[in-house]
C-alpha cells in the first residue's frame, strides 16, 4: 500500500489543538462525524451541478472533519465503540456522495468513459472496504493493498481541484479494484 501513515501523523499534530479547542466548547466527536457527512452529500450536488470548485471546498472540508472526529475523541476522553461504528457507517455514505455527483455530471454531459470510470472506482472502493471488514469478522486482518481511504480521498480531491476528472477516476478504478483483488487474495490464503 501506498504509505499514508507519517501524512496522517503528521496531520493529527497539526489538528490536536483545533481539536482540543472544540471539545473545550463541548462539541461531541459525532458532531464532527456528522457535520462532515452533511459536507460530502452537499459536495455531490455542487459536483453534480458542474460546480466543481466548490465541490471540491466541500469535500475537503469533509475530510477534515473526518480526520479531525477521531482527534476528538481522543483528546476529549469520548471514544465510544459506537462513535466508532458511526464513523466507518458514515464514511462509506462520504466516500459514495462525490462519486454520485461525478456521476450524475458525466451523465448530464454525455461522458460516458467518466461515468463507467467513477462506477468501477465506487465498486473497487466498496470492495477493498468489505473485504477488509468481512476478513476481520471471520478473525483475519485483512489491510494489505495498494489504495486505502486516505490515498483515494486525495486523488479524488486533486482530480476535483485541477479539474483532471476522467485521468484521475481511470487511475482510482484500476487501483481500487486492484487493490480490492489484493485483499481478496490475502483472505483466501489466510481463511484457507
Amino acid at each position: 500500500m501506498i504509505s499514508s501513515t507519517n501524512l496522517k501523523v503528521k496531520a493529527q499534530e497539526f489538528l490536536k489543538p483545533l481539536a482540543e479547542n472544540l471539545g473545550s466548547v463541548g462539541i461531541s466527536p459525532n458532531a464532527v462525524t456528522v457535520s462532515g457527512f452533511i459536507l460530502s452529500l452537499l459536495s455531490a450536488f455542487a459536483i453534480g451541478s458542474g460546480e466543481i470548485l466548490a465541490g471540491a471546498l466541500l469535500f475537503g472540508l469533509s475530510g477534515l472533519c473526518d480526520t479531525l472526529d477521531g482527534i476528538l475523541a481522543r483528546v476529549s476522553g469520548k471514544k465510544s465503540r459506537f462513535g466508532a461504528f458511526l464513523d466507518s457507517f458514515l464514511d462509506r455514505y462520504s466516500d459514495f456522495f462525490p462519486l454520485a455527483g461525478i456521476c450524475h455530471f458525466a451523465h448530464t454531459n454525455g461522458d460516458s468513459p467518466l461515468l463507467l470510470a467513477t462506477l468501477l472506482t465506487i465498486a473497487g472502493s466498496y470492495a477493498t472496504s468489505y473485504a477488509r471488514a468481512r476478513a476481520e469478522a471471520l478473525g483475519v486482518e485483512c489491510k494489505v493493498g495498494l489504495l486505502e481511504r486516505p490515498e483515494r480521498f486525495f486523488i479524488l480531491l486533486f482530480a476535483l481541484l485541477t479539474a483532471y476528472l476522467f485521468p484521475a477516476l481511470l487511475l482510482l478504478a484500476v487501483l481500487t479494484n486492484f487493490t480490492a483483488a489484493q485483499r481478496l487474495i490475502c483472505a483466501a490464503r489466510e481463511l484457507s
